[in-house]
């Protein structure tokens, strides 16, 4: 006869508990610390030699997959001990799928393989498409950590499909950061300063806590240079252009382009520039990952401007450009007379044209039979009227020169109206990167080149259409009245 007393009760639940614990520790088993992750216990078997690496941190660039049979949207998920990872979803072109994310993964001592795993994406759930073993010690350390490698996905011992990733890990041994927190632009511009070291054969000396702030905005700007797709606002079609941040005069910061990258290395004249002063919003597009918004200000009124990448991961254009205007905005605020001296002191080359400077006298030329001298009331009226009416704002150039005239206070404001940081955070809604396509588009974006037919025809239309300014023409005015803010 079977009894329930308390002791058996007592042993049922406990078997109980044991079972579900078990269960549980199972399938969380990879989520359980490895004694070596203690650093003394760690060291340990290091000198033992029970471990053949330390721990260290990765960053995967995922740039596409290839030989895909199946179409559809994947993604790629990164496995790495008790670390994981995984990127946006795509879509898969003739089987092809570009990616260009980046991930970064922990890997202790002892991981000794790191799985990358591509995924198929499905209504309800995912599909394993195949998995890529890659060895830390054998592959990663030893063969210094490739770029640009493909690793072939395997599953039930077939080859499933071919994914191109590259391996970066950044050597701070020789770096000093001081007070200097790592942010993903100061990183970005590290990996750059690295790589250029290894192609010269030499290791990796920054010294970032000495710098100046100029030299500290020169060694950052290097982040933003690179090839990227800008969308023309005739048609939605994208052109190609390579853009690098270059300083033109103290405290005057530009975004300049070119055609392509030879152009800008042949020393070829830009086709443009965006000022970063004029720059208010930076906005990544949640619905394209490859895509980004800018809003800029010119003397014309307000544009939208949207790019996409093209060799790297969009996040690095969109927070490197944040966070460089933003680290501009804090130099010129600490400096307002650096601002106002590149602002105030420059002469456009039309006014160089009508001063006489001869023998060193600013005295102007005469105009209409008149001399434009101070010691005439009304033509020194008549003078100031010119240059006020020449003046897109209709202020006093000779009195912008002036740094006695300079309020910092309302410098700081100015600023402010137009830090990207201010703008995104005083909006009510932030504007989908979407709905700001259509107001310069009808219809769907396509992403190719116009034929011969379609631009004579967009060339028609452009003509029944009030003539706007063109590039050249809108830099031109930029040039003669360098813009760094709105009001």
């Amino acid at each position: 006869m079977f009894v329930l007393d308390p002791a058996a009760i007592c042993c049922c639940a406990v078997t109980c508990c044991c079972g579900v614990g078990s269960v549980c520790a199972y399938r969380k088993r990879q989520s359980i610390p490895h004694p070596s992750e203690c650093a003394l216990i760690g060291k340990m078997y290091r000198l033992c030699g029970c471990h053949d690496h330390d721990k260290f941190d990765v960053l995967i660039e995922i740039h596409e997959i290839h030989d895909l049979t199946q179409s559809g949207k994947f993604f790629v998920e990164v496995h790495a001990g008790r670390s994981e990872e995984r990127t946006g979803v795509c879509s898969a072109k003739k089987g092809r799928v570009e990616i260009q994310e980046r991930v970064n993964i922990h890997v202790r001592q002892a991981d000794k393989t790191l799985t990358v795993r591509v995924k198929k994406q499905g209504l309800t759930s995912t599909e394993a498409i195949g998995d890529a073993v890659i060895g830390v010690k054998s592959e990663l350390i030893d063969g210094a950590f490739p770029k640009r490698q493909s690793f072939f996905c395997q599953k039930d011992g077939k080859t499933a499909c071919k994914i191109v990733l590259s391996f970066h890990r950044l050597d701070t041994g020789n770096v000093s950061l001081g007070d200097f927190q790592m942010s993903p632009l100061l990183h970005q511009a590290l990996l750059i300063a690295q790589s250029e070291a290894e192609a010269r054969g030499e290791t990796l000396q920054v010294d970032i806590l000495n710098m100046t702030e100029v030299e500290r905005l020169r060694f950052l700007s290097k982040v933003l240079e690179g090839p990227l797709k800008q969308m023309s606002s005739i048609g939605g079609a994208w052109k190609n252009l390579y853009f690098r941040a270059a300083e033109r005069r103290n405290g005057k910061w530009e975004w300049q382009y070119w055609s392509s990258k030879d152009d800008c290395m042949s020393g070829i004249k830009k086709r443009g520039a965006y000022s970063f002063m004029a720059i208010s919003l930076v906005l990544p597009d949640k619905h394209d990952r490859h895509c980004f918004y800018i809003r800029y200000h010119d003397t014309g009124g307000v544009h939208d401007l949207f790019f996409k990448r093209v060799d790297r991961d969009r996040n690095l254009w969109s927070d490197g450009l944040f966070e460089f205007i933003e680290k501009l905005r804090e130099y010129l605020e600490k400096h307002p007379e650096v601002a106002m001296s590149g602002r105030g002191g420059h002469s456009s080359r039309r006014e160089k044209k009508k001063e006489g400077d001869v023998g060193g006298s600013r005295t102007p030329r005469k105009r209409d039979g008149k001399a434009l001298t101070p010691r005439t009331g009304a033509s020194d009226d008549a003078g100031d009227d010119g240059i006020r009416g020449r003046s897109p704002r209709g202020s006093d150039r000779r009195a912008l020169s002036h740094r006695s005239f300079v309020d910092p206070a309302e410098l700081a404001e100015k600023r402010r109206v137009l830090s990207p940081r201010e703008t995104a955070a005083d909006e009510m809604t932030r504007p989908r990167a979407s709905v700001l396509k259509g107001r310069m588009i009808e219809g769907l974006m396509y992403d190719r080149s116009l034929q011969p037919g379609e631009k004579n025809e967009e060339a028609s239309e452009a003509d029944e259409r009030p003539r706007e300014r063109t590039e050249g023409v809108e830099y031109e005015r930029e040039e003669e009245q360098p813009l760094l803010f709105t009001q």
